[in-house]
């Protein structure tokens, strides 16, 4: 994935620069993208954490 630094006017303008940039990709550089994000070669580089927490549930909630 190659960086880019782009300067915008307005955050309007950033935000349609952002779409018309992930709309010209193609289904498979978009899925490179995202396995490039989860599994990087540097597992401790890896930007998505994965975790899970455990909500005991309260007496409103109990069914």
């Amino acid at each position: 994935m190659e960086k880019v630094v782009r300067k915008f006017r307005s955050f309007d303008e950033a935000d349609n620069a952002d779409d018309e940039y992930y709309r010209a990709l193609s289904g498979d550089e978009k899925l490179q993208m995202l396995l490039e994000l989860i599994m990087p070669e540097n597992p401790d580089a890896a930007v998505i954490e994965r975790f899970a927490r455990v909500h005991p549930l309260t007496e409103h909630e109990e069914c």
